[in-house]
């Protein structure tokens, strides 16, 4: 990153932050508060390493890091901004060492299986007995509580239990994307009423409670009315009329939704059919297919940018449907600065999405590249702890720190 952008005032400038967790939901939810200015530190383990780093990648063959641990570029993605900390807390002094880590930081972000926290002496009634500030936030499949409690739980058993396969498809980190906000939101929340009374929060965030919010236009029918819910043919609840239409070329489509009777004699216009033009509602619904056969006929001679683009014009919401190259190559995207060049030095040059936090005063943005396992172990254990390196360099001799010895800018 440049010296201009990391000197942007933050508006999480000097709240630190402890992440202890694995997956989308423990990266995406801290990830969003160090692009924010959090001083954000992963705690990670070198015998038994983040899960993400070991995924496998078919843009790519095996990286490994000087540490001899696996990485990914999806990993390198997920854990930027942040700092690493290698601590075993079954070693002697380690799980001391991440306790002290949390009981001098703000939040502490964690989503562990059922029972480690605790078996960490890291829960959260241990912690607050020395940091009675802090605000932690456990993020689990089912919420701390109840018959769920103890379950494990990953991103497809979540999607199947809310119903996600049953209207899409298997997505496994939909909802950890969802909750990692939902988490980061709180978070920040928390942290404000800390400030105003000094007291801590114990945030206690559900996966599927978290999806079910999401999911409701689903459920709703169901709950309303007693009709389970079905395959619909791309319609708009209200629209006067909307579909997905073929575009010329290979498997090319674009959306579009007319919202009133006024949009309808738009797009009669457009189309050169008059007898669309209709003023009664009724009558819209009755030629709908017809609507529909004309505007496809006329969108297969166009791609789906055209069509978007010709819509857009005359003041009718239409979009095209676009896959994963379609948006890198997106004007719209690259005009907003959307990507970001991150160079990593196992990984290598690598666009990645910028912060979509876009606030006028205090944006977020990338505040560097992942950092290698343990690459600021020494670093955070002398500024968060004022920690010796004599002392440090028991903890290493005995394993309960690791400090890669490769660095790199």
């Amino acid at each position: 990153m440049g010296s201009s952008e990391l000197e942007q005032p933050a508006p999480l400038g000097g709240v630190r932050v402890v992440a202890v967790g694995a997956f989308v939901a423990g990266n995406v939810c801290p990830l969003v508060l160090a692009e924010l200015g959090a001083d954000v530190v992963k705690v990670e383990s070198l015998r038994r390493p983040e899960a993400l780093r070991s995924y496998y990648s078919p843009d790519h063959a095996p990286i490994v890091e000087p540490s001899g641990v696996r990485t990914t570029a999806m990993f390198s993605c997920l854990t930027r901004s942040v700092r690493s900390v290698c601590i075993e807390v079954d070693q002697p002094g380690g799980s001391d060492t991440l306790r002290s880590l949390v009981e001098s930081a703000d939040i502490l972000i964690e989503n562990m299986g059922p029972g480690v926290i605790e078996r960490w002496g890291c829960s959260y009634e241990d912690l607050t007995v020395r940091n009675p500030r802090l605000v932690m936030v456990s993020i689990s499949g089912y919420g701390r509580t109840g018959p769920r409690g103890d379950y494990r739980a990953y991103g497809s058993s979540i999607a199947n239990y809310l119903g996600l396969a049953t209207v899409w498809a298997p997505d496994p980190v939909h909802f950890d994307f969802v909750a990692a906000y939902h988490g980061a939101v709180a978070a920040i929340a928390a942290h404000e009423r800390t400030k105003q009374t000094g007291a801590g929060t114990y945030v206690d965030l559900s996966q599927v409670e978290a999806g079910t919010a999401v999911m409701a236009p689903v459920y709703l029918d169901a709950l309303v009315n007693g009709r389970p819910w079905s395959f619909e043919h791309n319609e708009v609840p209200g629209a006067v009329l909307s579909t997905v239409v073929q575009c010329a070329g290979h498997d090319a489509w674009a959306a579009v939704e007319l919202e009133d009777l006024d949009d309808l004699r738009t797009l009669a216009h457009l189309l050169a059919r008059p007898e669309f033009a209709v003023s009664i509602i009724g009558d819209a619904r009755a030629r709908a297919a017809e609507v529909c056969d004309a505007l496809r006929e006329w969108a297969a001679q166009r791609t789906p940018m055209q069509v978007s683009v010709v819509l857009q014009q005359a003041g009718l919401a239409a979009a095209p449907v676009q896959n994963t190259e379609d948006l890198w190559r997106d004007p719209q995207l690259r005009t907003r600065n959307a990507f970001v060049e991150v160079d990593h030095p196992d990984v290598g040059l690598l666009e990645q999405p910028q912060s979509p936090d876009r606030m006028s005063m205090t944006p977020g943005h990338v505040r560097g590249r992942s950092r290698r396992l343990g690459e600021d172990t020494l670093d955070v254990l002398e500024e968060w702890l004022g920690m010796a390196s004599t002392d440090a360099e028991v903890l290493r001799a005995v394993g309960a720190i690791y400090q890669v010895s490769d660095k790199v800018p």
